[in-house]
Parts: C-alpha cells; structure tokens; sequence
C-alpha cells in the first residue's frame, strides 16, 4: 500500500470535548502507542510522532523487544494486524513459538493499555522502549528522561520551564506495569545498550521478568484525575445498533452490507476529528476549525439522536465568538490555551455557526438556548468579556452578513475565501468585489433554516424577516449568478455594473468551466426549478464526475510555480492531492445528498458507495490497494507533478489514472457520510416530537430490512421500493396504516413525518414493525 495502516485510539466514552481524554495513533510496524496526549492533541505531547512511513526512524513513540535466542529482537512488521473502533492486536510468529500484542484505549476511563501475551513457547523477557516527547520538540530535546518511581512504575514529570509544565506545573504521566507484570529493570537510554552507558537520550525503558502475559498502562496526570461514564457495548450503541439485511438476490447486497459494515469507523473517524482532532496523515493536531465542527460531529450527533453533545460544541463556539460578530478560521477549545486561534477568516465561516444552531433548534426545540448567557472572546479571559444572549450572539452575526455584501445586491462578498481552501484571493480586489456563488447558497440555506427554526418555536415575527431575506438572496442568485442557464462558479463585480463570470463557460481567465459545489447546494436547497436542477446535473455528469465521483472543478487550474495571478494554493501549491487534486471527497458527498434530495436513488447510492473504501475496487476499479477501515478526505490521481496532471487531465476520466487513497480521518466528512447512511439512504430522521422518513433506495434492494434504536423505540423496518426509489407512499405499522403529514419537496414526492408519540404507543415497550412503501 503507498501508506502503511495507521490506527487513532481515543481514550472514554465522552461526547463533549475535555481536557482528560487521551489520544494515541498506532501503526501497523510496531509501533504500539505514539504521540500520546492528554486534552490538546499537540502541544500535550508525552511520547513522539513516527516521522517516516519508510522505517527511517525505528526509535519514536513505543516500540516493544523480545529476547529470544540469540538476543534482542524489535518487534516490527508482524505475521497478522486486527483493528476494531478501541484498539488494535498484532500477532508475530516466530520460529520458537507466537506472541500475541494489544493495544487499547479503554472507555470506562481515561488511560491507554499494552497487553503482551506468548500464545505459543515459554516465558519470555521483554523491553519496552518509550521515547518521550514531554519536555522537547517531540523528543528531539536531548538529554536524559527524569522520572519519579511509583513502586514499578514511573511518573515523567514536566519541565517547569518547558510549554507543558507552564501549562499544567507539577503535570506529567503516568507509565505503570498492570497487575502480574514484574519489572526487572527501570531506567532510561542505557537500558538500549549493550555496554548499558547513557548517550543522553531522552528514553525512559522497562525490562520485565520472563512471563507467558503481562501489560503496561499509560494515565494522564496533567490536571485533575477524571473518569468516562461508558454505556455497556459503547460502539454499538454510537451506531444505534443497526443491522441490515438485503435481499440475497440483489446485485446491491454486498454494496448495503458494506455501508453497515463501515458505519463504526466512520463514527470513529468523526469523534476523533471532533475530540482529539488528528489525522493519520495531519497528524500534529490542532483546534476547532469554525466551518469544520459545525459540520460534521453536529450532523453526526443529530443522526444518532444525541443533541446534548451539540448544545456544548454550540455554546464553545459562541463563546469564541468575536466582538465584531465574525469567528476566526479556527480556535482552541480549551479555556487553558484560548490566545490560539487564527486572525482572520474566509467569508462563509460567518454562516456556519447559526445554521448549526438553526439545525440544532429543528432538532430539539429547545428554545432556551438562545436565552443563555454566554461571553464573547475576549483574549484576557470571560471576566473582561461582553457577555450577551446566545440570540444577541446571532443578531451580531447577522449584521456583519447584512453588511458584507457586493454593494447594491444581497450577495455575498467573498473576503478572505470560502469552503475550497486552495482558492484564497491573490487579487486583493476579490475580496469585496468577487462572489461565490456557493457561499450564497449557504447564506440563502442559512435564512432558510433559522426561518423554519423560528416558525417551530413561535417566533413568526424573526421567520417572516428570514424569509423575506432568504427571498431577496434567491431573486439575487438567480438574476446576477445564474448566466445563460448555468451557475457560475464566480462572479466578479466591476465598474458600471459589469460582471466577469469565472468557473463558467464564459471564463477566459482561469481555463475552468464548472464548479461543483455551486450547482448541487442550489439543488439541495431548492433553489433551481425542476428544469434547472436537471440541467446542471447532466452538466455535472458530462463534466465533473470521475470514476471516483464527483470533481470540484471540471480541470485542474494551471500550476504556475510562484507568481500567483487570481487563486493562491490552486496556482502554486505543488501537491496535487485534496482540493487541488479536485476529488474532495467531503464536495462528493455533498453531490451524493443533492442526489437524494432531487429523487436519483440510484446516483445516490452509487455516490454513497463510492466513499466506502471496503472492497472499493468493485466501485471504482482504478483505486489502489489501501487500507479499507478508514474514512479518506480525498481521491488523488496519482500524477507524477502538476505538470502531468494539468496536460494529461483527460485520462482521468478515461480510466487510465490510478487513484490513491488521500489523507485518512481527520476531517468533517466521516460525519456528514455517517449522517447521509441514517438520514438519506435509510430516510430516518428523528426531531423532538417527529420522525421523519425519507429514504432513497435502488429498486433492486426492494425488501431491505433494517434494525435499530431510534429515540429509544426499537424499530424494524421494511423497504418495499417501486421504480424510482424515492418518496414514501405509504407507511405500515404492524399490519395497521399509520397516517402521516407530507413534507415539501420540489423535485419529487416529499418525506413522510410521523408522531414519535403515536409510534411509542403503537410500540408499547416492544419492537416497532414498520413497512415504509417508497415511490
């Protein structure tokens, strides 16, 4: 594989973020625990990073000896590797027998374990080599490892002068045998060597008795001593238990087992990049990114109907909220290192914090939140702060949006950039006369849904003003954006009322024609007709899909080295992967939900499957071996340079690239596709006092079953699906009708919603039998 299997381990059960949680990424060649941190992800760091995927560097993190016969032996690549959602297991075969290794990171409380076991053979002496990265630069800082013995253990007490010991004074980590282990020896780097003399290295080591099992633990000692309240069976349970079951006959079967299939690792992926925001490949860590919480973990947690999680992830944003009303591209949410954050923005981020909140209040009704007393940032702390309502927060928001708009329209001015990172403006006029067309549709999404938050709890007067906004937004979009019938990426507004379109078929500047994102939120939004909706989506099929799925643009822009003349990373970034590689997979997924939304079951489908990387050669045959539990933000065509990749773009789409797997987890989609599974695919949606059901499934699934826990109830349901696959017709409950209201769609028949209340009776403490007829 062109990168070796990775694994991050994310210690509790915890849905809101604090400051006791520990994060460890394993990796397949032995490398059993590395960049161990407590809270922050980065910068409370105690052991190191591996550097290297070539095994350049066979000294960081924690690595594991044996002594067999004719000496030490370094555990590396080994004979077998198993993965689950907590924790991994290597076995390596011998010739003097079997070892067998785990490691965990456990949910009942915060603390990372190492469990070795001989499966075959006599007891055997090991050497646990830890590299510690307390002090340093991750472990760079020479010098030896000073460390208080706790009867066979040891605590690694921070630097007062170092960043972590400034941060947390007398902090450090625990690194203990568990109960049975007999530690011969404890020490530092002179344990490494044979002449048993220190080089200064800043190692701390365990030599153990010969024994057929023993483990070691790792505990947090930075701040006060915490535990996780785990439910029994926390993975399933953060999956609400779903089991499908397709028809054997279907050609779709394999393709439906594998969305259940991959359903716990993208819960995974999007905790850890909500909680312990890591990647296998970002791996340094970092904060919040203002457009990326608002994403991904809140879409995930209204899915699996756990809304307190996200009144806490809206309550930290608001409270980082500017002064001036904006958010910062991203910003730490621990109170300990507050002075993090960014300077500045792109001009969507404004957005996202109140269509969360709007999202959140359809949910829960919980109109209390908006009353709460919460600070804006102030860099002092929350007692210099202005503190005001969470609504006073949002009427601020809603002034810079009022005023930073394309002067004598409704449209949004494009400021520092948007969603697509690699296009920050390198023209400084862009920034107040350049539009996105796609930050419109989230400024017009953004009205819409705090109207139809307002009309739910009762406030017609806040509803009619969003509604007539969003109303003004639209006239706007469709008068200056949409251009002999087709979206434009980009408008730019110059003198005397002229408009330059970019990203359109009139662009003479960049080379582009079509951008993706634009058209499938305008779909998804329901601002196109009918006919405009499948007028861009016969665009996007001729121009913007790959073999992989949807592309951001229809080619790459030119790569021009350093001079930079529109677009900043798209011109000069040379790697051609992520956005600039244009199969973002986060971008796809958003197309596979326009799909659902306009009633295309089977591109649905198609695109829902094209992001489960198990078995993904029987989608998308041009892939690369690659590892298949993990959600990948990308689909890189594997181009030498941007050179090739520009020239010989073509051959993408012809089938004759092969396409590498991009950075694993870290990123908001793994919680978008987990919400798609629930929420489109399945069409199961629950609201305080609703369920609505919504599906999208192929004809040839007709007879899908599905078991879950939804709002408590335990449900069963049937799929009888007719041609198209979209639009609830009729609902069976136990044998009995079960009446339900219509919801609005403009491209086909709408959802069905249902009274949770009714459907809790009609269950009575059993299971819900239902038979969803779909159109």
């Amino acid at each position: 594989v062109l990168r070796p299997h990775g694994h991050i381990l994310r210690s509790g059960s915890d849905l809101t973020a604090n400051e006791c949680g520990l994060t460890s990424t394993v990796w397949m060649a032995g490398v059993f625990h590395s960049m161990v941190t407590q809270g922050h992800v980065s910068i409370n760091r105690f052991l190191s990073t591996t550097h290297s995927y070539l095994g350049l560097f066979r000294s960081h993190g924690q690595r594991l000896f044996v002594q067999l016969g004719d000496g030490w032996r370094l555990l590396d690549v080994p004979s077998a590797f198993e993965m689950s959602p907590e924790g991994c297991r290597w076995i390596y075969r011998h010739a003097g027998g079997m070892l067998e290794v785990r490691s965990r990171a456990v949910t009942d409380r915060h603390a990372l374990t190492l469990e070795i076991e001989v499966r075959a053979g006599g007891p055997l002496r090991f050497l646990l080599s830890n590299h510690i990265a307390l002090n340093g630069d991750d472990g760079s800082e020479p010098g030896p490892v000073s460390f208080d013995r706790a009867g066979m253990g040891a605590f690694v007490r921070a630097n007062p002068d170092s960043d972590v010991g400034h941060r947390y004074p007398d902090g450090g980590f625990h690194l203990e045998p568990l109960p049975g282990t007999v530690v011969e020896q404890l020490g530092g780097d002179e344990l490494l060597f044979a002449d048993g003399s220190s080089r200064g290295q800043p190692f701390l080591c365990f030599v153990t008795a010969p024994a057929q099992s023993l483990g070691f633990s790792i505990r947090g000692g930075l701040g006060s001593e915490c535990r996780s309240e785990t439910p029994d069976d926390f993975w399933r349970t953060m999956t609400a238990g779903l089991r499908l079951a397709a028809p054997s006959a279907s050609a779709l079967a394999g393709d439906a087992q594998r969305l259940a299939d991959i359903l716990p690792w993208f819960v995974h992926d999007a905790l850890v990049h909500c909680l312990s925001p890591r990647g296998l490949e970002q791996y340094s860590g970092g904060g919040w990114g203002a457009r990326d919480v608002t994403q991904g973990p809140v879409e995930l947690l209204l899915a699996l109907g756990h809304p307190e999680p996200i009144r806490d992830i809206l309550v930290r944003v608001f409270r980082n909220q500017n002064p001036d009303g904006d958010w910062p591209q991203w910003f730490m949410f621990f109170d300990r290192v507050r002075d993090i954050r960014a300077g500045d923005s792109h001009g969507d981020i404004v957005f996202w914090p109140l269509l969360a909140l709007a999202q959140y209040l359809l949910g829960t009704d919980d109109a209390a939140l908006l009353e709460e007393a919460v600070p804006f940032f102030h860099p002092d702390g929350d007692a210099d702060a202005e503190h005001a309502t969470v609504w006073q927060h949002v009427e601020r928001a809603l002034e810079v949006i009022g005023a930073r708009v394309i002067a004598g329209t409704r449209l949004a001015a494009y400021g520092h950039g948007d969603w697509n990172d690699s296009l920050q403006p390198a023209d400084p006029t862009f920034r107040d006369h350049l539009c996105s067309a796609w930050t419109v549709t989230l400024h017009y999404q953004t009205l819409a849904t705090l109207a139809e938050a307002m009309r739910r709890l009762g406030r017609d007067e806040q509803a009619i003003r969003f509604e007539q906004w969003a109303a003004d937004v639209l006239a706007d979009f469709q008068r200056l954006l949409v251009k002999d019938g087709t979206v434009a990426g980009y408008a730019h507004f110059g003198e005397a009322g002229s408009v330059q379109y970019l990203l359109h078929p009139r662009d003479d500047t960049t080379g582009l024609s079509y951008s993706l994102l634009p058209m499938i939120h305008a779909i998804s939004n329901g601002m196109l007709s009918p006919e405009q909706a499948r007028h861009h989506l016969a665009l996007i099929d001729k121009h913007l899909l790959g073999p992989d799925g949807a592309r951001l643009f229809d080619r790459p822009m030119r790569y021009r080295g350093g001079p930079q003349r529109s677009f900043q990373r798209a011109e000069s970034s040379s790697f051609f992967g992520r956005e600039i590689g244009l199969m973002y997979t986060h971008a796809h997924l958003r197309y596979a939900e326009a799909l659902w939304h306009y009633g295309d079951a089977d591109g649905f489908f198609r695109a829902l499957c094209q992001v489960v990387p198990i078995f993904l050669d029987t989608r998308v045959p041009q892939a690369t071996r690659r590892q298949a539990n993990c959600y990948y933000s990308s689909s890189d065509a594997g181009f030498a340079d941007r050179y090739e990749a520009y020239s010989q773009y073509d051959r993408v789409s012809a089938g004759h690239i092969p396409l590498d797997g991009g950075w694993r987890i870290y990123s908001s989609g793994a919680g978008i596709a987990t919400a798609l599974i629930f929420r489109c695919f399945l069409g199961l949606r629950v609201e305080r006092s609703r369920l609505v059901i919504d599906p999208a499934i192929p004809k040839d699934l007709d007879g899908l079953r599905a078991a879950l826990l939804l709002a408590d109830i335990r449900i069963e349901i049937t799929y009888r699906i007719e041609a198209r696959g979209c639009g609830v017709v009729a609902l069976d409950h136990d044998g009995r009708e079960l009446s339900f209201a219509r919801l609005d769609n403009p491209y086909r028949i709408g959802g069905a919603e249902v009274s949770l209340t009714a459907l809790r009776q009609r269950a009575a403490g059993g299971t819900a039998q239902l038979t969803v007829q779909v159109g």
